[in-house]
């Protein structure tokens, strides 16, 4: 007898037949390790004990499945409507340094209804990892009723859309120069040349660009994110005839929007920076995409974000370049520089929710930050940046969340298991993620070291649903304080800790107090 058929054999709900995913991920029992409301899941099970109703047959949902989509990582992509191929990269294989699976694509918004299409969601810049194609994790969804005119505040556009005069659309330009304007000096244009692509996904290309005139330093190299458009907005004029095209076209402006005026309000030195836009119009237009089809009605617009340049790549490569093996002291300043960043948005009301070793990139390298150390520059010059706004929400005071976003490896387990969610706390799950990750040199939820086949056969979100992780290279080691912090977000939600009980653990403030840019 399988070892949980005692467990369910006797279900309080009529349940849905779910192909591809382990029996225990949806039902009851798994729900109740994660959402903290036994009592009420007793009171069912004695009511339908008394009543002697008849069920139907339930309806068959088919629902995909985490090993069946496979994608490129991309450093920044926008998430399409199901689309049928994913391209996969050509990436060295023999630049891997250690033996272990990573997923770096981003969970997507699946509804459940096939007449309602997924959400669309914009990612920001991130640096390329060197990594081997993993799996897109597509989980079914509950609908988040502001996913697509959240956020956004009215106020921060004009009224009217506006056309600058000078053109700055790629199509005008040779493609080796980029013509763009910085953030409200929409008078003025800039030129920049390019130097060298920076990565490629399926749905925007990075490139490196170095300002011609050299007339400000600051600018002198920038990373410019060019948005890529899903085939089934190639044929623009569909746009006055196709319904489905209208929505297809509406979720993605809203999603770019959204992330544009968040990146826009955004100021903090751990933060990814938008410097700018190839034409002012997507960031004071509610409708940029329409607006600008209105007036080229033959062809999408071009859209150029101008973002600052990390030029030591992403945390994970970093890390990985090593062999995993980084220094105690260097662990602790990286991640506290991530925690600076992450309560600065909690602070302003906004979620990440996608927290991840690839999105935090560096602008240094490690042998740079260690040479630093006996400097002045240590304590004043932060060598993180946080990156991928694409999934970030400003949410109202103790509101919830029920949009199912992330990335496999770091999504909480109230987020996996489809119910409402404090996106707060699922940030510092991810957290806990991290930290672990970089202690271990390993994700928690991965199969464990000497694993049986049987264990290996278990899905990752099988692992998170039981908070099935455990302590290896610092099972031992009781001196190290920073395990509190994993040991209190890697945990139930009624009992994980918030961003400032984080900031406040000696592992971070003692950091924290020494940094003069914070």
């Amino acid at each position: 007898m399988d070892e949980y058929s005692s467990i369910y054999s006797q279900p309080k709900t009529p349940r849905l037949k779910q192909e591809g995913f382990p029996d225990s991920i949806g039902d009851q029992h798994e729900k109740a390790l994660i959402d903290e409301n036994g009592k009420e899941d007793k009171k069912m099970a004695s009511t339908e004990g008394t009543t002697g109703d008849s069920r139907s047959t339930p309806l068959t949902v088919s629902i995909p499945t985490f090993e069946n989509v496979q994608a490129l990582p991309t450093p920044m992509t926008y998430t399409p409507l199901s689309p049928g191929n994913l391209s996969m990269s050509p990436i060295d294989q023999s630049s891997l340094n250690i033996p272990k699976r990573r997923s770096h694509a981003r969970l997507l918004d699946d509804m459940l209804s096939v007449t309602q299409p997924n959400q669309r969601v914009v990612s920001e810049l991130i640096a390329p990892a060197n990594l081997s194609p993993q799996r897109v994790v597509s989980l079914p969804t509950v609908t988040e009723e502001a996913l697509v005119n959240d956020s956004v505040d009215s106020d921060n556009y004009t009224k009217e859309p506006y056309f600058p005069e000078s053109s700055s659309s790629t199509e005008k330009c040779d493609d080796d120069i980029f013509q763009g304007f910085l953030l409200d000096h929409w008078d003025r244009p800039l030129l920049w040349k390019k130097v060298r692509p920076i990565g490629s996904g399926n749905f925007s290309t990075v490139l490196l660009y170095e300002l011609m005139d050299q007339s400000n330093p600051k600018l002198k190299q920038v990373a410019v994110k060019r948005l890529k458009y899903p085939e089934e907005l190639s044929n623009v004029e569909q746009i006055n005839t196709s319904l489905r095209y209208k929505e297809t076209l509406s979720r993605l402006e809203n999603s770019l929007t959204r992330e544009l005026q968040v990146l826009k309000s955004l100021n903090h030195p751990c933060i990814v920076k938008l410097l700018g836009i190839n034409n002012p119009i997507f960031v004071t237009s509610k409708k940029p995409l329409r607006d600008l089809i209105i007036k080229t009605p033959r062809a999408l617009p071009p859209c150029d974000m101008i973002m600052s340049y990390c030029p030591a790549g992403d945390l994970l490569a970093a890390v990985m370049a090593r062999n995993g093996r980084l220094e105690a002291w260097l662990i602790q300043r990286i991640f506290t520089e991530v925690v600076l960043a992450v309560k600065y948005l909690h602070e302003n009301s906004i979620i990440h929710r996608d927290l991840k070793l690839e999105n935090i990139l560096l602008k240094y390298s490690f042998d740079d930050i260690n040479s630093f150390r006996d400097s002045s520059i240590y304590c004043k010059q932060n060598f993180i940046e946080l990156a991928d706004f694409g999934l970030c929400k400003k949410i109202e005071n103790n509101e919830m969340c029920t949009a199912r976003c992330g990335s496999e490896d770091y999504v909480s387990p109230e987020i996996l298991m489809g119910v409402p969610y404090d996106g707060h706390l699922s940030d510092t799950w991810a957290l806990g993620v991290i930290l672990y990750s970089l202690f271990e040199d390993r994700l928690p939820f991965d199969p464990p070291p000497n694993a049986s086949a049987r264990q290996r056969s278990r899905a990752t979100s099988h692992r998170i649903a039981r908070f099935d992780w455990r302590w290896y290279r610092l099972s031992d080691d009781k001196t190290n304080v920073g395990k509190q912090i994993v040991e209190n977000t890697l945990t139930r939600k009624n009992q994980r800790w918030s961003i400032n009980e984080i900031y406040e653990s000696p592992f971070v403030k003692t950091i924290a107090d020494t940094l003069s840019f914070s």
